[in-house]
């Protein structure tokens, strides 16, 4: 069975901690806003970071990777539900929908740089 996708034409805005992914050669806008991050943290049973950190030495179950695409997937406007996302994961498989939730937590976690702060470092040097 096949999902229907829809893609996703406009960028994300960094300004709305909107994030790009991709997922089986299709783009999606994802966004995890302070209620999902909660949500998620409430479902995986650890805070955020320790996720992500998990997720960096490769201890990473299903249930983890469904519960942070789903409501990132909504935040960034997509009309999807958990079982639209498990099929999903079907498609394209564990490894590629792991490495989309990596990038998703590390560009939601890392604040933007700005052109002020390169300046203040160099300063420092």
């Amino acid at each position: 069975m096949t999902v229907k996708r829809k893609k996703v034409n406009q960028m994300a805005n960094p300004l709305k901690a909107q994030v790009d992914i991709n997922l089986g050669g299709t783009d999606y806008t994802a966004r995890l806003t302070i209620d999902s991050i909660i949500k998620i943290e409430e479902k995986v049973g650890c805070g955020i970071l320790k996720l992500a950190t998990r997720m960096g030495e490769a201890d990473i179950r299903m249930v983890d990777l469904i519960s942070v695409l789903t409501p990132a997937l909504r935040g960034g406007g997509n009309d999807v539900k958990d079982h639209d996302v498990k099929l999903i994961i079907g498609e394209v498989g564990i490894v590629e929908s792991a490495k989309a939730v990596a990038e998703l937590l590390a560009q939601s976690l890392t604040p933007p740089a700005s052109d002020g702060d390169d300046k203040k470092k160099e300063e420092l040097e």
